[in-house]
């Protein structure tokens, strides 16, 4: 079958090459026939070579010739006579339409000749692109091969009389679709990820070993970019995971029995910008009204909080230290105000139900245990700003961290319970009026962040701060008290800028814009380098 098309596709050239040579041979002669009439109308001189010729078609020329000049035109025509019989008998055979297949030919033939032909297309196609390397060639020419072979598609005939064919670069053009919309409906990131980068790959064989014997080198480059990036995310993922079971046994105790609500990665996240950091009875971790750039968690030992020398409440293993509206969702960066001094303390056991148990019926033991035992605390340590970014470049992590803040804070209040059912509490009213200034403190120091901020991140965040303040029922007088305590009145919060007295404002207000502005620009840039490496 293919020597019968190899010898069709010859026959059918040599039949278009045939009628442009007598295309060109006559309109040749219709030339040098105008050139000859108007040389006999004008000089009548002797006949030329082209004259002659002409004459030959022309048989109703009027001027006379000599003997010597009809000898020569008579010997003249009869060569060309000649000459144009045998041109012409050329040109019949020539001109005969070359051997087709008979319109009898099944369909099961025809399309395994077409694709024959698209195999040898591509085969062509292909030699310019192998690779020096023998073995390389080798192996591309086999693919080539076994992609590209027709296959017959058996069919039963009451499904469709037709023969039809089909090859695996076809197969592999259809799986990857195939891939693509069952990764649509997958939850699991990993697997959305493992499925998009087989779904490229399999177009990424269609596209090279492409049926009609041309590479389509557009969506080739666009999918090995696409299997880049989903390739980087999916072994970034593993290297994570595999990062969280390699923690020691400490550390998944301790996020079973305080965090469980973070997965292993993102506790695993948090502890890699985490330092830690031990402190021995009678250190200061940090003073009221200082600045205060770190969030920090208890993972051993006990800590006492002090508002003026007051007694405020204890935090114990578990519990976050200024964490100051994450929570509510308030990613605050840089400084926060330290609302309360946090002192080692000697060590004292919490009043919980069963440690109570415990303290009646070894009341002898304790107590000695208590006159040797000193309070040793360890904890882990964030740089608030680089907590921050983290939060902001990974939403689940943001949502887990503010489930487990808020589980601690539900601690802390069954903590400041229990104090004053254990007597720790001389004076109850004292340590309320305390507690409500180191509320107010802390509220005013979010504030006093918040308002270095430019007026439109103010306005974003302030559903965050309203939230913030139903949590800890903070009213309307507090809030004007925590922006008195700022410096600023409740009018000029509401519009998001103090008034100023300076000449050069404007010129600030327009230097504070081109910041803020290009402050924008590098947090937007961070977020799409964050969002396509992460």
């Amino acid at each position: 079958m293919a020597a019968i098309i190899a010898g069709s596709t010859s026959s059918l050239s040599l039949y278009r090459a045939s009628t442009m040579i007598a295309t060109c041979s006559r309109r040749m002669m219709m030339m040098s026939s105008s050139s000859s009439n108007n040389t006999a109308s004008l000089s009548r001189r002797r006949c030329r070579r082209s004259s002659s010729q002409c004459s030959l078609l022309n048989k109703n020329c009027s001027w006379r010739h000599n003997s010597s000049s009809n000898n020569s035109i008579g010997n003249h025509q009869r060569r060309m006579m000649v000459s144009t019989t045998s041109r012409q008998i050329n040109m019949k055979s020539t001109l005969q339409r070359p051997h087709l297949p008979n319109n009898r030919t099944t369909n099961k033939a025809a399309a395994t000749s077409t694709t024959t032909i698209r195999t040898i297309l591509s085969e062509a196609t292909l030699e310019s692109l192998l690779p020096r390397s023998p073995t390389l060639r080798h192996l591309v020419n086999t693919l080539n091969t076994s992609l590209l072979k027709p296959r017959p598609l058996p069919l039963p005939r009451y499904i469709s009389p037709q023969h039809y064919s089909f090859t695996l670069s076809e197969c592999f053009g259809h799986a990857s679709f195939i891939l693509v919309a069952a990764s649509y409906a997958t939850e699991d990131f990993l697997q959305l990820r493992i499925m998009a980068v087989f779904g490229s790959g399999a177009m990424l064989l269609f596209t090279y070993f492409h049926p009609h014997g041309r590479v389509l080198w557009l969506p080739l480059k666009w999918n090995l970019l696409f299997i880049t990036l989903n390739s980087y995310r999916i072994g970034r993922v593993l290297f994570q995971r595999y990062m969280a079971d390699q923690l020691g046994e400490e550390w998944k105790n301790f996020r079973e029995q305080h965090l469980s609500v973070l997965d292993n990665v993102d506790f695993y996240k948090l502890i890699s910008i985490a330092t830690e950091e031990t402190y021995e009875e009678g250190d200061v971790v940090m003073i009221q009204g200082t600045a205060n750039p770190k969030v920090r968690i208890v993972i051993e030992g006990e800590l006492e909080v002090l508002r003026d020398g007051t007694l405020t409440y204890v935090l114990e293993k578990g519990n976050f230290v200024s964490e100051s509206g994450l929570h509510a969702g308030l990613l605050l960066s840089g400084s926060m105000e330290a609302c309360g001094s946090i002192v080692v303390g000697p060590p004292f056991d919490y009043p919980s139900g069963e440690k109570k148990q415990q303290q009646n019926n070894h009341h002898d033991n304790n107590v000695q245990k208590k006159s040797s035992r000193r309070n040793k605390v360890r904890v882990l340590t964030w740089d608030r700003t680089e907590l921050v970014q983290l939060l902001e470049a990974d939403k689940g992590l943001r949502n887990s961290l503010k489930a487990a803040l808020s589980w601690d804070i539900v601690r802390k209040l069954k903590t400041q319970r229990h104090m004053l059912v254990e007597g720790r509490v001389k004076d109850p009213t004292s340590w309320t009026k305390k507690r409500e200034d180191q509320g107010i403190s802390r509220y005013a120091a979010i504030l006093q962040n918040m308002l270095r901020l430019p007026p439109e991140e103010v306005q974003a965040m302030s559903q965050e701060l309203n939230k913030y303040r139903l949590i800890h029922h903070i009213d309307d007088a507090d809030h004007e008290r925590a922006l008195a305590k700022c410096g600023w009145t409740k009018e000029e919060f509401r519009l998001g800028r103090q008034e100023k007295q300076d000449e050069f404002e404007e010129d600030d207000d327009m230097d504070e814009f081109e910041s803020v502005r290009w402050r924008k620009v590098r947090r937007f840039s961070s977020k799409v380098v964050r969002t396509l490496l992460q």
